[in-house]
């Protein structure tokens, strides 16, 4: 199986091609961009093509007025040197800057959904994936919140005072392409979120999960499904980091 990774905030605007042995396969750049703070990377296939969303939606300081989602058709081999953009998706929050890190495409609904990070309850914004106008700025729906995924503890933030309490934020997510779930990574944990066929995704997120613990990692930040074998592959950032797969319900 062949994985795709990005680097964190002003690494080199490219995709990484992995073995999910973790072997580095080959790195292609993606022209025309610059990686201001990647923090998430989407693959869905669109008329029998398949494509990555590439979020560059970080904001830790909490002063970006102007975010972008960059869609590239995934290339056919990592060895390829370049690939060119197919579209791109720049947009505001209503709200204002906020770091988004968690962000996944529904293709049947031809949209975008994002969760915002270090914010309770937790945000769900949802953005089109063919805007109408493609030359002006989105402004993100807010679509709603949810409470049902679990804050840091108190435990967590006395072990760690001084990242403790970012324990239970929102790194990633995964929608079920058939739309029969959706998949929530923390920094602690993977949550499993069944979704009836009359619900919509934020109902959805407001059902109870199921808590799949993962093994202990770094920074786990990184997150792709693999519906054919029913599991969840999650990375972890930092060099020397695992690949984990995780059985779903």
């Amino acid at each position: 199986t062949r994985l795709w990774a990005i680097n964190d905030s002003f690494g080199r605007a490219e995709l990484h091609a992995l073995h999910d042995d973790g072997e580095w396969l080959g790195a292609v750049a993606v022209a025309g961009v610059e990686n201001q703070d990647w923090e998430d990377l989407a693959a869905f296939r669109e008329h029998g093509c398949p494509y990555l969303l590439i979020a560059d939606t970080g904001d830790n300081g909490g002063l970006r007025n102007a975010l972008s989602l960059l869609i590239v058709g995934e290339p056919e081999r990592a060895d390829t040197a370049e690939v060119a953009l197919a579209w791109r998706i720049d947009f505001r929050l209503p709200e204002g800057p906020r770091d988004i890190e968690a962000v996944a495409v529904d293709v049947r609904e031809q949209s975008v959904y994002l969760i915002a990070k270090r914010h309770f309850p937790r945000v769900l914004y949802r953005l089109p994936l063919h805007p109408n106008d493609p030359g002006i700025a989105q402004v993100a729906e807010r679509v709603g919140s949810f409470d049902t995924l679990p804050a840091a503890t108190a435990r967590e933030r006395a072990l760690d005072p001084q990242f403790g309490r970012f324990r239970g934020d929102v790194t990633a997510l995964a929608l079920d392409p058939a739309g029969r779930f959706a998949l929530v990574l923390s920094y602690r944990d993977l949550y499993f979120y069944p979704r009836r066929a009359s619900q919509s995704w934020l109902d959805a997120l407001g059902n109870r999960p199921t808590r799949l613990e993962m093994p202990p990692m770094p920074q786990a930040e990184a997150l792709a499904l693999d519906p054919a074998s029913r599991t969840a592959i999650v990375l972890s950032e930092r060099l020397g980091a695992p690949i984990y797969r995780l059985r779903l319900p």
